[in-house]
């Protein structure tokens, strides 16, 4: 009976050992490690699909900054008479009739409520007096303007109120034809259309190009531009 007591009592020691030891290799740190990598590998999968998903967002997001940059990317002036960089007609210069540039546009910014044309010599900068014409308050469904506009302060078309401002060369109201006879002979235009969120843009008295330009510049939602050469004949 001692004999069988003294071998379970044995037995009894070995398996606590056993235990003890697999309670060990629990701890063991391979086994954490491996842990660990997982969670790791878990936090990295999700902070790559926010960051995806915040990519997606931004570029197609909510319509407000995108859809903006895409109306400005998209907004475009034109011209029947020439190209960008072309030659424009001696018609719209003191060579010939004098005529205001026909003109069309597309792809306003969203919200836009009224347009404006200015127009300058970027050859001649003349201390920034160089502009040939200034309209504004265009009724934001004009799309286009025809040769021709009417040197009035009110002019119909394109009508529903807008105005023009003399330009910087004399005391006439409206488009002043193209006449480069100071530098070279040949001078480059600039036409800019700008689209505003106001359907009425106050100048405040301002009766001079330049002044009139900044109120408009200060006030604009989007713009596109066009610009040609004249060589005088």
């Amino acid at each position: 009976m001692r004999f069988i007591h003294g071998v379970c009592g044995s037995l009894v020691a070995i398996a606590a050992l056993s235990t003890l030891s697999a309670a060990c290799g629990d701890d063991d740190a391979p086994s954490g490690s491996s842990t660990s990598s997982t969670s790791s590998s878990s936090s990295t999968s999700s902070s790559s699909g926010s960051s995806g998903n915040a990519s997606s967002s931004s570029s197609g997001g909510d319509g407000s900054d995108a859809g903006e940059e895409a109306s400005s990317s998209t907004f475009a002036l034109t011209s029947p008479a020439f190209q960008e960089g072309g030659d424009i007609p001696k018609e719209h210069s003191c060579d010939g009739a004098g005529e205001s540039i026909p003109l069309a546009w597309s792809g306003a910014p969203a919200g836009t409520k009224s347009f404006a044309i200015v127009m300058r010599d970027k050859t001649f900068e003349n201390g920034g007096n160089n502009y040939h014409w200034v309209l504004w308050d265009i009724p934001a469904s004009t799309t286009s303007l025809p040769k021709g506009i009417a040197k009035t302060a009110s002019p119909d078309p394109p009508g529903g109120g807008a105005k023009q401002a003399k330009w910087s060369f004399g005391e006439e109201l409206g488009y002043g034809n193209m006449c480069p006879i100071s530098g070279p002979p040949t001078h480059t235009y600039e036409l800019t259309l700008l689209a505003f969120t106001d359907a009425s843009i106050p100048v405040e008295g301002a009766t001079d190009p330049k002044d009139i330009d900044a109120l408009l510049q200060a006030k604009k939602a989007g713009s596109a531009s066009l610009s040609g050469k004249y060589t005088k004949q």
